[in-house]
C-alpha cells in the first residue's frame, strides 16, 4: 500500500518545537509526571511504580487498565471488549485497515484530521464527504443521502476535530441505529468526550456493535504515555489484533500503569483540565471581538476551534509567517479546507493570551 504523507504532521515535525507560542496543540496542558503522582496521593504508588518490569504487556493491555476503561462507559461492559493501542492513532489506524476493502465507500465528515480519510484512500476506498456548516454543523440529513451511496463504513469524530462540534444524543442514536439496520461498520473517534462540561454520550451507549475510541492524550493532557483504546465487538478487535501483530504488539508497559493511576483519580484530572479549558475560551472569544474579519463557531467541546479568515492568503503561508513570529497555528489545508486554520486554546493561559496578541496583530496588518 503507498502511504500518502500526513501534511499536517509533517508540517509540526519542522515547527512544532521550535516556536514560543504553540497555539496548534490539539491536546489539553501536559501533566509532569511528578504532577500527576502527587494527584494520586499514594505513598507506595512510587514504590509500585519502580518495580513494573519493563517488558511486553498482554497485547490487549494490562488487565487492570482495561478493567477501569470500562467504568467510563454507562452501559456495562466486559473488558474484553477493549483493546489498548498505543494512542487513538493506532486504534483508527488499524481498525480502518481492518475493515475497509479496495472498492468500498466510507463516509468521514471534513474538514478532518487527515488520518482519518487517508488511510480508506490509500486502501483503495472511495472517501464520501460529510461537510461541516457554520450555520448547523453536520447536517443530519446529509448523513442519510450519503447513505444512499451504500457506504462499509462510518468513521464518525464526535467531539470534533477541528471544529469542536458535538451530535445531540437524538442524532447519535440516529446515526448507531440506520448503521445497524444497514449492517455499516460504525466507527466514533471520542478522544474528546472527556473535555466538555461534563462526560459527553459514546456511540458505545447506542449501538453494542459500534465502535468507541478513545485516549489518554487530549482530553487527560497525558499524551506522552502513548496509551489509547477502541471498545468494541470481540470480533473486530481479533482483525485488529492481527494487524497489530506486525506493528507495535503492544502499549508501553510503564504508560498503561501511568494511564491507570490517572484513570483512578480522572475526576480530579478532569476538573482541573476542565476549568483550564473554560478560562481560555473566554481568551478566545475576547480577541476575536477585536477583529471582525475572524469567524468561529464557539467550541462545544475539547480544546481546538475552526477559524476563518479573510485575509487572501494560503493558509499554509499563513501558518509560516506567523511561525516567523513565534506563533504556531495549524493551517487549514491540512483539514482539507483553504481560508481556515485551527488554533488550540488547552495550554498555558497566559501563554494563550501572549499568542493571541501577536496574531492579532498580524491579521490588522494584513
Amino acid at each position: 500500500m503507498k502511504v500518502t504523507p500526513f501534511s499536517l504532521e509533517r508540517f509540526f515535525s519542522k515547527t512544532e518545537f521550535n516556536v514560543r507560542y504553540h497555539l496548534a496543540a490539539s491536546a489539553i496542558q501536559a501533566w509532569s509526571l511528578r504532577e500527576l503522582l502527587c494527584l494520586a496521593n499514594d505513598p507506595d504508588l512510587q514504590f509500585s511504580l519502580f518495580a513494573t518490569r519493563l517488558g511486553y504487556t498482554e497485547p490487549e493491555g494490562i488487565p487492570e487498565l482495561r478493567q477501569e476503561i470500562t467504568r467510563l462507559y454507562s452501559n456495562p461492559t466486559d473488558p474484553d471488549h477493549v483493546f489498548v493501542t498505543s494512542g487513538a492513532i493506532e486504534a483508527n489506524y488499524l481498525l480502518l485497515n481492518s475493515l475497509l476493502e479496495p472498492g468500498d465507500r466510507f463516509i468521514v465528515q471534513t474538514p478532518y484530521y487527515q488520518q482519518l480519510s487517508q488511510v480508506g484512500i490509500d486502501l483503495g476506498a472511495t472517501a464520501l464527504l460529510w461537510h461541516y456548516r457554520e450555520d448547523k454543523g453536520f447536517d443530519i440529513h446529509e448523513f442519510m443521502d450519503l447513505l444512499d451511496q451504500k457506504p462499509a463504513l462510518v468513521m464518525l469524530n464526535t467531539p470534533h476535530n477541528p471544529t469542536g462540534f458535538v451530535f445531540s444524543p437524538n442524532e447519535m442514536r440516529q446515526i448507531a441505529e440506520v448503521c445497524l439496520e444497514r449492517e455499516i461498520y460504525l466507527l466514533s473517534d471520542e478522544v474528546y468526550r472527556e473535555l466538555g462540561e461534563t462526560l459527553l454520550p459514546s456511540m458505545r451507549d447506542y449501538s453494542s456493535q459500534a465502535v468507541s475510541i478513545g485516549s489518554m492524550s487530549k482530553s487527560y493532557g497525558l499524551a506522552g504515555l502513548r496509551v489509547g483504546w477502541m471498545m468494541g465487538p470481540p470480533e473486530i478487535i481479533a482483525r485488529c489484533a492481527t494487524k497489530r501483530d506486525y506493528t507495535s504488539l503492544c502499549s508501553p508497559a510503564l504508560g498503561q500503569h501511568l494511564a491507570l493511576t490517572a484513570l483512578k483519580h480522572r475526576t480530579k484530572i478532569w476538573d482541573r483540565n476542565r476549568q483550564l479549558r473554560l478560562r481560555n475560551i473566554t481568551l478566545l472569544e475576547k480577541a476575536f471581538k477585536e477583529d471582525p474579519t475572524l469567524r468561529w463557531q464557539k467550541s462545544e467541546a475539547g480544546v481546538v476551534a475552526w477559524v476563518s479568515y479573510s485575509t487572501k492568503i494560503p493558509s499554509e503561508q499563513l501558518g509560516r509567517e506567523l511561525h516567523r513570529r513565534g506563533v504556531l497555528v495549524a493551517p487549514g489545508i491540512f483539514f482539507g479546507e483553504e481560508g481556515h486554520f485551527r488554533l488550540g486554546f488547552g495550554g498555558n493561559s497566559p501563554e494563550l493570551e501572549a499568542g493571541l496578541a501577536i496574531m492579532m496583530d498580524y491579521f490588522k496588518q494584513n
